[in-house]
């Protein structure tokens, strides 16, 4: 029995290892299920051994692949959206494909058979293989509103995950794919404009949340001294204050620069007052996007408890 050996497997896949891995060591499977007896190795899934029981996210990223086929399966779907971080929403299992077609279930992981997984769909970080970004996107199409494909595909713009035209040369491999139709019907190049409220509207949504004033309306069409109508993510109509948050990247805030200005300019002639927050400015100090905000409110009027 090589100890050595297996300890190496462990380190290498988070702690996980299959049946298989642990024979290859010399171990039996009769041996192995007496550790399991005695607590010194643990089952998570089927097939798939740990040494602890606590078991890190990452760890049930590795169990779910290795019991699905850790010769094939990829993580996906809502899992692989995640470890992207293109949502934030936690699955509630993991979520692995495999190439082809069949019926094999595993407990506790969701399992998807597709005859479209490419090669250029995978991604190997860590040694696990995981659905590419664009790939990620066109599978949970299948599952998302429009507005939720586009807060991913502009999300994934941001983090540099999808180039320009990737979504577009995904859907173009892929016609059948049951997501295929929402991407098309979405523009994959998405501008700041084209969307709902997305992930930094979220979270400049926090922030305001937290503070003494009003609650904005949201969405709100403005319209500036050219007559022209801007819609701005959180205004105070009353104090006349209009909120963007600035979610592009630097290279998408430079290219867009003079028409920001041309915009605030429209906006500060008709009397409104246009603030913008990036979303350093927001995750990383957002008392001082605070401390802002409740200023420019008492500028212009507003008393606080009045």
């Amino acid at each position: 029995m090589d100890e050595r050996a297996l300890a190496a497997i462990f380190a290498g896949q988070c702690g996980m290892a299959t049946i298989t891995q642990i024979v290859a060591c010399g171990f039996t499977r009769a041996g192995a299920h007496h550790r399991v007896r005695t607590a010194r190795l643990f089952r998570p899934l089927r097939g798939v051994y740990t040494p602890s029981p606590h078991i890190t996210e990452a760890g049930w990223r590795w169990a779910a692949v290795l019991a699905s086929d850790p010769a094939r399966a990829v993580l996906s779907h809502g899992s692989a959206s995640m470890f992207h971080r293109l949502e934030r929403r936690r699955p509630g299992a993991h979520h692995v494909t495999v190439p082809g077609t069949g019926r094999r279930r595993v407990a506790g992981v969701t399992v998807h058979r597709s005859t479209t997984l490419r090669s250029d769909d995978v991604v190997v970080v860590q040694g696990l293989r995981i659905t590419s970004p664009a790939r990620t996107v066109l599978d949970m199409a299948a599952v998302r509103s429009d507005d939720q494909v586009l807060r991913m595909i502009r999300e994934g713009e941001y983090l540099g995950l999808l180039p320009a035209g990737a979504m577009a040369a995904c859907v173009a491999g892929r016609p059948l794919h049951p997501g295929a139709g929402r991407v098309r019907r979405v523009d994959p190049f998405t501008v700041e404009s084209a969307l709902g409220q997305t992930p930094l509207e979220d979270d400049l949504e926090a922030v305001i949340a937290t503070l003494p004033l009003p609650d904005p309306a949201r969405q709100y069409w403005v319209p500036g001294a050219s007559g022209r109508r801007y819609r701005i993510d959180f205004v105070w109509p009353d104090l006349r204050i209009a909120v963007e948050a600035d979610g592009r990247s630097a290279h998408e805030r430079a290219a867009a620069f003079a028409e920001d200005r041309r915009r605030d300019a429209d906006l500060g002639a008709a009397g409104w007052l246009p603030m913008r927050f990036t979303r350093t400015q927001v995750l990383t100090d957002p008392i001082r996007v605070g401390r802002d905000l409740v200023g420019a409110a008492i500028h212009r009027g507003w008393k606080p408890g009045g």
